[in-house]
This record gives structure tokens, C-alpha cells and sequence, in this order.
């Protein structure tokens, strides 16, 4: 098996198993309790947190555990809109992943106003554009740091400049981009981020909120989390997130020259195999992990159907509802057509795969897209 779906979701480090497995008998007490088994879970949390927060650049006061970016997202965004009633306008990228769209779209049935930036052939947000929409109602502007389907980055220093300048709060999703980009947080007041998508397990995520900022929590009760998120803390979880950051940070030159080079090997292979593709951003900032190619004349499901049957996993941006497809938003914001974003698909690279993987899957591709594109 093959796996070119590391955008998804990734592999979970062998150690971070190994340390879990022992975080769930060592650690089990619930960290709120007083007694010597709850305050040793406890610890582990803190220390977990302190970690993490040194990573990041910020105080440990200023981070939160959640279960994933999502509900991170959907709390801030609920959150703002709730702490700034007087402000009913929240500026976004048409570019951002459901889990922001989404609670966006709620916001807009309560009587809010969302403003879509513009972006261009690449998916880069118009600055110009930013700096004359951001108006004294609005409350938010979300801009997603490197893109989950393109892997185009987008320049959050600046955008969270103009947003500091213009007293407006800045939320970027970093999902993708944590530990494979620098990021400097001195401009942004909210930041989302998923532990499965950097080789630990599922059901955790971190949320950073500038600590001189309130919002009011999405999830009432125990007051955990600092009131911000309410439930017994993921003591195992939270452990094995942290590890996941510290053997990414112990290792992160050897992993992102390897996702480079595996990137630049595939998407060499795959234009001298198949003239006819096109590379979604190939000329601007991307991130190391993340290919996105447009195959013409070929079904996108067809083709990811066919790659499944060889051992080969990738995926598509585009939603299937009831077995119909339907375009990436991503790509039809960018001005591509729905004939081309039907065409599209993400392949997306791990610290575990190798440039013989991509010798062998790039030429299955070519196989594969030779036989299709008879038929489309």
C-alpha cells in the first residue's frame, strides 16, 4: 500500500503509540481531581501544555486543548461573533476549509454579514482588497495560513499587520501548516491546529487565543480549560500530542527537505509522464507536502477509484453527496471551471514515504490516465 493522503490524515509516530499505551495505565486519574493520581495526570497536562506553547512562541496560559482544528474553529468563530454583538461582519478567504465556512454560513441565518476577499489564479488573498473591506463593523478576518487542498500559503504576516493596524482580530487555521512552516504569532489572536495531521492520534486539537482577549466558550459545564472549554481534559491524548510536536520539531530539517524532495520528484515525474497536467500553484509558495493536479479529460473519481485498486491512496477536494461530486470550492474560487475541478486531485506526502513510492506510483498514474482518458 501506498499512501499519498497524508492531508487527511497521517500515520501516528511508533514512539507516540508506545507512550500512549502508557499514558492510559500510568496516567488514567482525572486531572481535576485533588489526589496524588490526579495531580500526576495533571502534571502531565501542564507539562504538555508549557511544551507546546514554547513551540508556538506564546504563553502556556494562551492554549487550549480541544478534540480537533474543527471545534476550535467552530469556538472562536461562535465566540467572536457572540463577545462582539455590536459587530455583525466577518471577513473570510472563499478558500478556507468547511469547518470555517460552515459556522460562517450559520452566522449569516443570525443576521450576520461574511465578505469573501478575492483571490487569484493561484488562490493568493488580494491585499489591496483586505485593506478596503475591513470596515468599523467588522468583528473577525479568517485566513487559513497554508491551504488543505493546493497547499498554497498565503501571507498571514502581512494580513494580520493590516489587521492589528485596523484594530481588527485575525484567526488563521494553521492545520497543514504547523511544524512544516515558520510562523510567527506576534500579529495573530487565534490560531487552530489538529493533531492528526502531523503523526499524532485523532481527537485532539489545540486551539491559541491571545491571552488578553475573552470569548465565551462553545461547550458549558466543569469549567475546564481555563472556562474556555468545558470536559474532563484527554489526559492520554494531550500527552501524545505533545511528543508528536517534539519529535517533529527533534527531526523537522530531515522531514521537510524529505516531503520537499519527494514532492519535487513526483511532480517532475508526473509532467515528463503526462505533458497534458496542470499543477494547481506550482509558481507561487506552496506547502512541502501538498501536490494538486488537474488531470484533463479524466474523471477524478474514476481515477482515484482506479489508483485504490492498484494500492495507491489519494483523494479529491471534491465533496460526493449521494454519489454525485460536486467541485472543490477551493478550485472554482480560484476561476478554474468545474470541469477542471472535477479533474483535480490532491496528493499529499508523509515522513514515511519514499521516492521509490513515487517512481512506482507515478507510473501506475500514467497507465491509469492513459486508459481513461479514452473514455472521457
Amino acid at each position: 500500500m501506498i499512501y499519498f493522503d497524508n492531508a487527511a490524515t497521517t500515520v501516528v509516530f511508533e514512539e507516540v503509540l508506545k507512550n500512549l499505551n502508557k499514558y492510559y495505565t500510568d496516567y488514567f486519574a482525572n486531572p481535576s481531581s485533588i489526589h496524588r493520581e490526579g495531580q500526576k495526570a495533571r502534571q502531565l497536562v501542564e507539562k504538555s501544555r508549557f511544551y507546546i506553547s514554547e513551540v508556538i512562541g506564546c504563553s502556556d496560559e494562551e492554549i487550549f486543548f480541544t478534540s480537533c482544528a474543527t471545534e476550535s474553529n467552530n469556538t472562536i468563530i461562535f465566540g467572536v461573533a457572540e463577545r462582539f454583538p455590536n459587530k455583525n461582519k466577518i471577513v473570510v478567504s472563499p478558500v478556507e476549509h468547511k469547518s470555517v465556512l460552515m459556522p460562517l454560513k450559520q452566522l449569516v441565518k443570525r443576521g450576520f454579514k461574511v465578505e469573501f476577499l478575492k483571490v487569484d489564479k493561484d488562490g493568493k488573498v488580494d491585499i489591496d482588497y483586505l485593506k478596503n473591506v475591513i470596515d468599523e463593523k467588522t468583528a473577525l478576518v479568517a485566513v487559513l495560513h497554508g491551504n488543505n487542498e493546493t497547499g498554497v500559503l498565503q501571507d498571514i504576516e502581512s494580513i494580520g499587520k493590516i489587521c492589528r493596524e485596523k484594530e481588527v482580530l485575525f484567526f488563521t487555521d494553521v492545520v497543514q501548516s504547523f511544524l512544516k512552516e515558520e510562523i510567527n504569532i506576534e500579529y495573530i489572536d487565534f490560531l487552530s491546529i489538529s493533531g492528526h495531521k502531523f503523526n499524532a492520534p485523532k481527537g485532539i486539537g489545540i486551539l491559541y487565543k491571545r491571552k488578553d482577549i475573552d470569548i465565551p466558550p462553545l461547550i458549558y459545564g466543569g469549567g475546564q480549560e481555563k472556562g474556555l472549554r468545558s470536559g474532563t481534559e484527554n489526559v492520554q491524548l494531550i500527552g501524545a500530542i505533545s511528543d508528536a510536536v517534539r519529535i517533529w520539531k527533534q527531526n523537522s530539517p530531515e522531514f521537510i527537505k524529505k516531503l520537499k524532495e519527494i514532492r519535487k520528484r513526483f511532480e517532475a515525474l508526473i509532467k515528463e509522464r503526462i505533458p497534458q497536467i496542470h499543477i494547481v500553484g506550482e509558481k507561487v509558495e506552496r506547502l512541502p507536502h501538498i501536490s494538486n493536479i488537474i488531470f484533463q479529460k479524466v474523471d477524478a473519481q474514476s481515477l482515484i477509484m482506479a489508483l485504490d485498486s492498484e494500492g495507491i491512496c489519494v483523494s479529491s477536494g471534491s465533496a460526493c453527496s449521494s454519489g454525485t461530486p460536486t467541485p472543490s470550492h477551493v478550485l472554482l474560487s480560484m476561476g478554474y471551471s468545474e470541469k477542471e475541478a472535477l479533474s483535480s486531485v490532491r496528493f499529499s506526502f508523509g515522513v514515511y514515504n519514499t521516492l521509490e513510492e513515487v517512481d512506482f506510483a507515478t507510473e501506475k498514474i500514467r497507465e491509469i490516465y492513459l486508459q481513461l482518458s479514452t473514455f472521457f
